[in-house]
Protein backbone atom coordinates (compact mmCIF):
# COMPACT_ATOMS: atom_id res chain seq x y z
CA UNK A 1 0.00 0.00 0.00
CA UNK A 2 1.86 3.40 -0.67
CA UNK A 3 0.31 6.43 0.87
CA UNK A 4 0.69 8.81 -1.55
CA UNK A 5 -2.03 9.90 -4.51
CA UNK A 6 -2.34 7.80 -7.55
CA UNK A 7 -2.13 10.82 -9.69
CA UNK A 8 1.43 11.73 -7.73
CA UNK A 9 2.47 7.65 -8.41
CA UNK A 10 1.70 8.22 -12.42
CA UNK A 11 2.53 12.13 -12.78
CA UNK A 12 4.37 12.57 -16.01
CA UNK A 13 8.08 14.34 -15.75
CA UNK A 14 7.80 17.24 -12.96
CA UNK A 15 10.69 20.37 -13.08
CA UNK A 16 11.31 20.94 -9.82
CA UNK A 17 12.10 24.34 -8.70
CA UNK A 18 13.89 25.77 -6.35
CA UNK A 19 13.04 28.41 -3.75
CA UNK A 20 12.78 31.87 -3.80
CA UNK A 21 16.03 33.54 -1.92
CA UNK A 22 16.69 36.81 -1.62
CA UNK A 23 14.72 39.63 -2.77
CA UNK A 24 12.84 40.02 -5.63
CA UNK A 25 10.15 42.47 -7.68
CA UNK A 26 7.37 41.54 -10.05
CA UNK A 27 3.92 42.92 -11.32
CA UNK A 28 2.26 40.51 -9.13
CA UNK A 29 2.27 37.71 -6.61
CA UNK A 30 0.26 34.87 -6.21
CA UNK A 31 0.05 33.17 -2.86
CA UNK A 32 -0.91 29.11 -4.58
CA UNK A 33 0.20 26.50 -6.82
CA UNK A 34 -2.49 24.86 -7.86
CA UNK A 35 -5.06 25.14 -10.58
CA UNK A 36 -6.25 28.76 -9.70
CA UNK A 37 -2.73 30.18 -9.16
CA UNK A 38 -1.51 28.29 -12.03
CA UNK A 39 -4.66 29.30 -14.46
CA UNK A 40 -4.23 33.35 -13.18
CA UNK A 41 -0.57 33.43 -13.96
CA UNK A 42 -1.23 31.58 -17.22
CA UNK A 43 -3.66 34.03 -18.49
CA UNK A 44 -1.52 37.43 -17.02
CA UNK A 45 1.21 36.15 -18.80
CA UNK A 46 -0.49 35.80 -21.68
CA UNK A 47 -0.92 39.60 -21.29
CA UNK A 48 2.59 40.16 -21.15
CA UNK A 49 1.92 41.16 -17.25
CA UNK A 50 4.78 39.58 -15.17
CA UNK A 51 4.32 37.40 -12.43
CA UNK A 52 6.10 34.94 -9.56
CA UNK A 53 3.91 32.40 -7.99
CA UNK A 54 5.07 31.30 -4.50
CA UNK A 55 4.00 27.69 -3.34
CA UNK A 56 4.51 26.62 0.15
CA UNK A 57 4.82 23.14 -1.34
CA UNK A 58 5.31 21.47 -4.61
CA UNK A 59 3.28 22.58 -7.91
CA UNK A 60 -0.79 20.60 -7.38
CA UNK A 61 0.33 19.30 -4.18
CA UNK A 62 -2.75 20.56 -2.38
CA UNK A 63 -6.11 19.86 -3.54
CA UNK A 64 -5.31 20.17 -7.15
CA UNK A 65 -2.92 17.29 -7.37
CA UNK A 66 -5.10 15.32 -4.79
CA UNK A 67 -9.18 15.27 -6.40
CA UNK A 68 -10.91 12.67 -7.92
CA UNK A 69 -10.44 14.05 -11.51
CA UNK A 70 -13.77 15.04 -12.13
CA UNK A 71 -14.57 18.20 -13.81
CA UNK A 72 -18.44 18.49 -13.24
CA UNK A 73 -20.92 21.33 -13.96
CA UNK A 74 -23.00 22.56 -11.26
CA UNK A 75 -22.67 23.35 -7.81
CA UNK A 76 -23.17 20.99 -4.28
CA UNK A 77 -25.98 23.17 -4.20
CA UNK A 78 -28.51 22.06 -6.76
CA UNK A 79 -30.48 24.79 -9.28
CA UNK A 80 -33.60 24.89 -7.27
CA UNK A 81 -31.55 26.02 -4.22
CA UNK A 82 -29.11 28.34 -6.20
CA UNK A 83 -32.94 30.06 -7.58
CA UNK A 84 -34.54 29.85 -4.06
CA UNK A 85 -31.59 31.68 -2.45
CA UNK A 86 -30.32 34.06 -5.78
CA UNK A 87 -33.10 34.27 -7.94
CA UNK A 88 -33.26 32.74 -11.57
CA UNK A 89 -31.05 35.21 -13.33
CA UNK A 90 -28.46 34.69 -11.06
CA UNK A 91 -29.00 30.85 -10.77
CA UNK A 92 -28.62 30.89 -14.89
CA UNK A 93 -25.10 32.85 -14.51
CA UNK A 94 -24.01 30.48 -11.87
CA UNK A 95 -24.94 27.37 -13.94
CA UNK A 96 -22.97 29.00 -17.25
CA UNK A 97 -20.35 29.88 -15.38
CA UNK A 98 -20.15 26.13 -14.38
CA UNK A 99 -20.50 25.37 -18.41
CA UNK A 100 -17.31 28.22 -19.49
CA UNK A 101 -15.34 26.47 -16.24
CA UNK A 102 -15.14 23.27 -18.39
CA UNK A 103 -15.13 24.67 -21.63
CA UNK A 104 -12.30 26.75 -20.68
CA UNK A 105 -10.46 24.04 -19.07
CA UNK A 106 -10.54 21.86 -22.70
CA UNK A 107 -9.57 25.00 -24.69
CA UNK A 108 -6.31 24.97 -22.45
CA UNK A 109 -5.71 21.29 -22.89
CA UNK A 110 -6.06 21.22 -27.16
CA UNK A 111 -4.17 24.77 -27.58
CA UNK A 112 -1.32 23.86 -25.50
CA UNK A 113 -1.57 20.26 -26.42
CA UNK A 114 -1.82 18.77 -22.25
CA UNK A 115 -1.55 14.92 -21.91
CA UNK A 116 -3.61 14.37 -18.97
CA UNK A 117 -5.65 11.64 -20.27
CA UNK A 118 -9.23 13.99 -20.58
CA UNK A 119 -12.38 12.49 -21.75
CA UNK A 120 -15.43 14.42 -21.84
CA UNK A 121 -18.60 12.22 -21.77
CA UNK A 122 -20.28 13.53 -18.51
CA UNK A 123 -21.12 12.67 -15.38
CA UNK A 124 -23.41 10.13 -13.52
CA UNK A 125 -25.34 11.36 -10.75
CA UNK A 126 -26.76 8.06 -8.36
CA UNK A 127 -29.36 8.09 -6.24
CA UNK A 128 -29.02 6.23 -3.25
CA UNK A 129 -32.66 6.04 -2.12
CA UNK A 130 -35.86 5.87 -4.25
CA UNK A 131 -37.51 9.33 -2.99
CA UNK A 132 -33.37 10.67 -4.22
CA UNK A 133 -34.25 9.92 -7.62
CA UNK A 134 -37.53 12.13 -7.72
CA UNK A 135 -35.58 15.11 -6.05
CA UNK A 136 -33.09 14.29 -9.40
CA UNK A 137 -36.33 14.29 -11.47
CA UNK A 138 -37.41 17.59 -9.99
CA UNK A 139 -34.29 19.27 -10.44
CA UNK A 140 -34.42 18.07 -14.66
CA UNK A 141 -37.74 19.37 -14.78
CA UNK A 142 -36.73 22.85 -13.10
CA UNK A 143 -33.64 22.73 -15.79
CA UNK A 144 -35.54 22.01 -18.86
CA UNK A 145 -38.40 24.53 -17.70
CA UNK A 146 -36.30 27.68 -16.23
CA UNK A 147 -32.72 27.35 -18.06
CA UNK A 148 -33.95 24.73 -21.20
CA UNK A 149 -30.70 22.35 -19.82
CA UNK A 150 -31.33 18.87 -20.86
CA UNK A 151 -30.28 16.42 -18.58
CA UNK A 152 -31.21 12.87 -18.23
CA UNK A 153 -32.70 11.01 -15.59
CA UNK A 154 -31.67 7.30 -15.65
CA UNK A 155 -34.39 4.82 -14.15
CA UNK A 156 -33.54 1.82 -11.53
CA UNK A 157 -34.01 -0.60 -14.46
CA UNK A 158 -31.94 1.62 -16.47
CA UNK A 159 -29.14 1.67 -14.14
CA UNK A 160 -27.20 -1.64 -15.83
CA UNK A 161 -26.49 0.23 -18.74
CA UNK A 162 -24.30 2.78 -16.49
CA UNK A 163 -23.53 0.76 -13.36
CA UNK A 164 -23.45 -3.09 -12.59
CA UNK A 165 -24.14 -2.08 -9.17
CA UNK A 166 -26.74 -3.29 -6.78
CA UNK A 167 -26.78 -0.05 -4.57
CA UNK A 168 -28.70 3.04 -6.30
CA UNK A 169 -31.87 3.43 -7.31
CA UNK A 170 -31.36 5.69 -10.18
CA UNK A 171 -29.65 8.68 -11.95
CA UNK A 172 -29.04 11.68 -13.93
CA UNK A 173 -26.53 11.92 -16.46
CA UNK A 174 -25.13 15.82 -17.62
CA UNK A 175 -22.91 15.12 -20.92
CA UNK A 176 -21.12 18.38 -19.78
CA UNK A 177 -18.53 16.75 -17.34
CA UNK A 178 -15.73 15.78 -18.33
CA UNK A 179 -12.49 13.80 -16.24
CA UNK A 180 -8.77 14.03 -16.11
CA UNK A 181 -5.35 13.21 -14.55
CA UNK A 182 -5.25 16.39 -12.32
CA UNK A 183 -1.80 16.54 -11.58
CA UNK A 184 -0.69 16.06 -14.83
CA UNK A 185 -3.15 19.42 -16.45
CA UNK A 186 -1.08 21.25 -13.11
CA UNK A 187 1.87 20.05 -14.03
CA UNK A 188 2.01 20.74 -17.63
CA UNK A 189 -0.05 24.20 -17.43
CA UNK A 190 3.33 25.31 -14.53
CA UNK A 191 5.29 24.15 -17.56
CA UNK A 192 3.20 26.85 -19.86
CA UNK A 193 3.49 29.37 -17.37
CA UNK A 194 7.39 29.56 -17.04
CA UNK A 195 7.27 29.06 -20.97
CA UNK A 196 5.11 32.50 -20.99
CA UNK A 197 8.03 33.86 -18.64
CA UNK A 198 5.96 33.54 -15.21
CA UNK A 199 8.49 32.12 -12.52
CA UNK A 200 7.31 29.58 -10.09
CA UNK A 201 9.22 29.34 -6.34
CA UNK A 202 8.45 25.84 -4.57
CA UNK A 203 8.89 24.84 -0.84
CA UNK A 204 8.69 29.06 -0.40
CA UNK A 205 5.91 29.62 2.48
CA UNK A 206 4.63 32.91 2.18
CA UNK A 207 4.79 34.23 5.53
CA UNK A 208 3.83 37.53 5.88
CA UNK A 209 1.80 40.01 3.82
CA UNK A 210 2.34 44.10 4.17
CA UNK A 211 1.06 47.11 2.15
CA UNK A 212 3.99 49.73 1.78
CA UNK A 213 3.41 53.66 1.58
CA UNK A 214 3.16 53.75 -2.43
CA UNK A 215 0.71 51.21 -2.47
CA UNK A 216 3.16 47.68 -3.39
CA UNK A 217 2.79 45.17 -1.61
CA UNK A 218 5.40 42.75 -0.03
CA UNK A 219 5.59 39.14 0.63
CA UNK A 220 8.23 37.94 2.89
CA UNK A 221 8.85 34.22 2.72
CA UNK A 222 11.06 31.38 4.77
CA UNK A 223 14.49 32.81 2.63
CA UNK A 224 13.50 36.34 0.74
CA UNK A 225 10.74 38.39 0.30
CA UNK A 226 8.65 39.54 -2.85
CA UNK A 227 7.62 43.35 -3.45
CA UNK A 228 4.23 43.57 -6.18
CA UNK A 229 2.19 45.96 -7.63
CA UNK A 230 -0.50 43.61 -6.50
CA UNK A 231 -1.37 40.33 -4.61
CA UNK A 232 -3.45 36.85 -5.57
CA UNK A 233 -4.28 34.84 -2.74
CA UNK A 234 -5.58 31.10 -4.19
CA UNK A 235 -4.70 28.90 -1.24
CA UNK A 236 -8.07 27.73 -0.54
CA UNK A 237 -8.41 24.90 2.01
CA UNK A 238 -5.14 25.29 2.58
CA UNK A 239 -5.39 28.90 3.79
CA UNK A 240 -4.09 29.17 7.16
CA UNK A 241 -3.54 32.43 8.95
CA UNK A 242 -1.75 34.14 6.44
CA UNK A 243 -4.52 36.76 5.64
CA UNK A 244 -7.31 36.63 8.21
CA UNK A 245 -9.92 37.28 6.38
CA UNK A 246 -9.29 35.05 3.78
CA UNK A 247 -8.33 32.13 6.77
CA UNK A 248 -11.22 32.80 8.48
CA UNK A 249 -14.26 32.33 5.19
CA UNK A 250 -13.04 29.20 4.61
CA UNK A 251 -13.86 25.71 6.10
CA UNK A 252 -11.52 22.90 5.48
CA UNK A 253 -13.44 19.28 4.84
CA UNK A 254 -10.99 16.02 4.51
CA UNK A 255 -11.93 13.64 1.72
CA UNK A 256 -10.40 10.67 1.31
CA UNK A 257 -9.53 8.34 -1.59
CA UNK A 258 -8.58 4.83 -2.55
CA UNK A 259 -7.33 3.64 -5.50
CA UNK A 260 -7.17 -0.20 -6.90
CA UNK A 261 -4.66 -2.18 -8.54
CA UNK A 262 -4.47 -2.02 -12.69
CA UNK A 263 -7.75 -3.81 -13.34
CA UNK A 264 -8.66 -6.35 -16.87
CA UNK A 265 -10.16 -3.60 -19.01
CA UNK A 266 -13.11 -6.09 -19.62
CA UNK A 267 -13.61 -6.63 -15.68
CA UNK A 268 -13.79 -2.63 -15.37
CA UNK A 269 -15.62 -1.71 -18.29
CA UNK A 270 -18.66 -4.42 -16.69
CA UNK A 271 -18.91 -1.97 -13.54
CA UNK A 272 -18.93 1.46 -15.20
CA UNK A 273 -19.84 1.06 -18.72
CA UNK A 274 -18.77 4.86 -19.70
CA UNK A 275 -16.11 6.80 -19.45
CA UNK A 276 -17.55 9.11 -16.70
CA UNK A 277 -17.34 10.62 -13.53
CA UNK A 278 -19.80 9.39 -11.03
CA UNK A 279 -21.00 11.13 -7.37
CA UNK A 280 -23.95 9.98 -5.35
CA UNK A 281 -26.75 11.49 -3.58
CA UNK A 282 -25.55 11.03 -0.13
CA UNK A 283 -24.80 13.60 2.46
CA UNK A 284 -21.44 11.93 2.81
CA UNK A 285 -21.16 10.53 -0.59
CA UNK A 286 -18.92 8.47 -2.63
CA UNK A 287 -17.33 9.72 -5.42
CA UNK A 288 -16.02 7.33 -8.26
CA UNK A 289 -14.27 7.10 -11.32
CA UNK A 290 -12.29 4.53 -14.20
CA UNK A 291 -8.31 5.62 -14.81
CA UNK A 292 -6.67 5.55 -18.47
CA UNK A 293 -4.36 2.56 -16.82
CA UNK A 294 -7.49 0.61 -15.69
CA UNK A 295 -8.31 1.65 -11.87
CA UNK A 296 -11.06 2.18 -9.72
CA UNK A 297 -10.42 5.94 -7.96
CA UNK A 298 -12.98 6.05 -5.07
CA UNK A 299 -13.45 8.79 -2.73
CA UNK A 300 -15.57 9.56 0.17
CA UNK A 301 -15.63 11.98 3.15
CA UNK A 302 -12.45 11.77 5.81
CA UNK A 303 -11.40 13.76 9.16
CA UNK A 304 -8.00 11.69 10.20
CA UNK A 305 -7.05 12.67 13.78
CA UNK A 306 -4.69 10.27 13.97
CA UNK A 307 -2.78 7.64 12.34
CA UNK A 308 -5.02 4.78 13.86
CA UNK A 309 -8.55 6.73 13.14
CA UNK A 310 -6.86 7.42 9.23
CA UNK A 311 -6.85 3.51 9.06
CA UNK A 312 -10.56 2.78 10.25
CA UNK A 313 -11.63 5.49 7.91
CA UNK A 314 -10.02 4.40 4.61
CA UNK A 315 -11.13 0.55 5.94
CA UNK A 316 -14.47 1.94 5.71
CA UNK A 317 -13.77 3.61 2.83
CA UNK A 318 -12.93 0.36 0.81
CA UNK A 319 -16.03 -1.48 2.53
CA UNK A 320 -17.90 1.15 0.57
CA UNK A 321 -16.44 0.66 -2.38
CA UNK A 322 -17.45 -3.01 -2.01
CA UNK A 323 -21.39 -2.20 -1.56
CA UNK A 324 -21.18 -0.27 -4.71
CA UNK A 325 -19.20 -3.11 -6.30
CA UNK A 326 -19.01 -6.75 -5.02
CA UNK A 327 -17.09 -7.74 -7.43
CA UNK A 328 -13.70 -5.99 -6.87
CA UNK A 329 -14.15 -7.45 -3.09
CA UNK A 330 -10.69 -9.46 -4.05
CA UNK A 331 -9.32 -6.17 -5.64
CA UNK A 332 -6.25 -4.75 -4.12
CA UNK A 333 -6.16 -1.33 -3.03
CA UNK A 334 -2.51 0.58 -4.31
CA UNK A 335 -3.23 3.81 -3.26
CA UNK A 336 -4.58 5.65 -0.33
CA UNK A 337 -4.33 9.35 0.24
CA UNK A 338 -5.98 12.31 1.60
CA UNK A 339 -6.93 15.97 0.45
CA UNK A 340 -8.72 18.97 2.10
CA UNK A 341 -11.68 20.59 0.34
CA UNK A 342 -12.50 24.31 0.57
CA UNK A 343 -16.39 25.28 2.04
CA UNK A 344 -17.87 28.80 2.64
CA UNK A 345 -20.72 30.00 4.51
CA UNK A 346 -22.62 29.77 1.84
CA UNK A 347 -21.27 26.00 0.10
CA UNK A 348 -20.74 28.49 -3.33
CA UNK A 349 -17.15 29.70 -4.30
CA UNK A 350 -16.19 33.18 -3.44
CA UNK A 351 -13.93 35.37 -5.52
CA UNK A 352 -13.11 39.28 -6.30
CA UNK A 353 -10.61 42.02 -4.67
CA UNK A 354 -11.12 43.04 -1.02
CA UNK A 355 -10.73 46.12 0.19
CA UNK A 356 -6.92 46.38 1.22
CA UNK A 357 -6.05 45.18 -2.60
CA UNK A 358 -6.32 41.44 -1.93
CA UNK A 359 -7.34 39.37 -5.19
CA UNK A 360 -8.92 35.89 -4.09
CA UNK A 361 -10.82 32.73 -4.93
CA UNK A 362 -11.41 30.25 -2.92
CA UNK A 363 -14.12 27.76 -1.56
CA UNK A 364 -15.12 25.06 -4.23
CA UNK A 365 -16.93 22.77 -1.90
CA UNK A 366 -15.89 19.48 -4.09
CA UNK A 367 -15.91 21.35 -7.61
CA UNK A 368 -12.47 23.09 -8.10
CA UNK A 369 -11.49 20.87 -10.84
CA UNK A 370 -13.62 22.34 -13.20
CA UNK A 371 -14.32 25.89 -11.57
CA UNK A 372 -10.78 26.84 -10.26
CA UNK A 373 -8.89 27.60 -13.70
CA UNK A 374 -11.84 29.37 -14.56
CA UNK A 375 -11.54 31.69 -11.53
CA UNK A 376 -7.98 32.65 -12.15
CA UNK A 377 -8.96 33.34 -15.65
CA UNK A 378 -11.75 35.95 -14.06
CA UNK A 379 -8.70 37.01 -11.33
CA UNK A 380 -6.63 37.77 -13.86
CA UNK A 381 -9.23 40.23 -16.06
CA UNK A 382 -9.62 41.69 -12.39
CA UNK A 383 -5.92 42.49 -11.91
CA UNK A 384 -5.98 43.55 -15.47
CA UNK A 385 -9.22 45.57 -15.04
CA UNK A 386 -10.70 44.41 -17.89
CA UNK A 387 -14.34 44.64 -18.30
CA UNK A 388 -15.65 41.47 -18.17
CA UNK A 389 -18.95 42.71 -15.87
CA UNK A 390 -20.03 41.52 -12.73
CA UNK A 391 -20.91 37.50 -12.00
CA UNK A 392 -23.04 36.60 -8.84
CA UNK A 393 -19.59 34.85 -7.28
CA UNK A 394 -17.61 38.16 -6.74
CA UNK A 395 -16.98 39.58 -3.30
CA UNK A 396 -15.64 42.32 -2.08
CA UNK A 397 -16.19 41.65 1.65
CA UNK A 398 -16.02 38.45 3.23
CA UNK A 399 -18.05 37.73 6.72
CA UNK A 400 -15.61 35.54 8.92
CA UNK A 401 -17.73 31.90 9.50
CA UNK A 402 -19.46 31.74 13.19
CA UNK A 403 -17.15 29.43 15.90
CA UNK A 404 -14.46 29.31 13.11
CA UNK A 405 -11.93 28.43 15.79
CA UNK A 406 -13.92 25.54 16.87
CA UNK A 407 -14.41 24.59 13.60
CA UNK A 408 -12.47 21.04 13.45
CA UNK A 409 -15.51 20.18 15.83
CA UNK A 410 -18.17 20.99 14.47
CA UNK A 411 -17.48 19.29 11.51
CA UNK A 412 -17.00 16.23 13.06
CA UNK A 413 -20.86 16.61 14.56
CA UNK A 414 -22.31 17.34 11.42
CA UNK A 415 -20.63 14.36 9.78
CA UNK A 416 -22.18 12.42 12.49
CA UNK A 417 -25.28 14.02 12.12
CA UNK A 418 -25.18 13.67 8.23
CA UNK A 419 -24.82 9.63 8.72
CA UNK A 420 -28.08 9.12 10.34
CA UNK A 421 -29.73 11.00 7.75
CA UNK A 422 -27.60 8.77 5.22
CA UNK A 423 -28.80 5.41 7.09
CA UNK A 424 -32.27 6.71 8.10
CA UNK A 425 -33.66 9.00 6.23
Amino acid sequence: MKQISLWEATERERTHRGNLQGDRTCEVVIIGGGFSGLSTAYHLQKNNCQTVILEKEKVGSGASGRNGGQILTGYVLSISQLTKKYGLSAAKQMLQLTLDSIDLIEEIIQENNIKCDFYREGHLHAAYKPAHLETLKREQERLMKDFSYEVQVVEKAEMQQELNTPLYAGGCIDRNSAIFHPLNYALALANRVEELGGTIYEKTEALKIDRIPNGKVTVTTNEGKITADQIVIVTNAYSGSLHEAIGRSVIPIESIMIATEPLPPDTLKGLIKKNRGVYDTKNLLYYFRKTADHRLAFGGSGRTTSRRDAGRLFFQLREGMNRVFPDLETARIEYEWSGKVGFTREKIPYMGQLEDGTHFAFGYAGHGAAMSTLMGKLLAANVLQLEEGKNPLEKTTLTPIPFYRQHAKIVSVMKYYYQLLDKFF
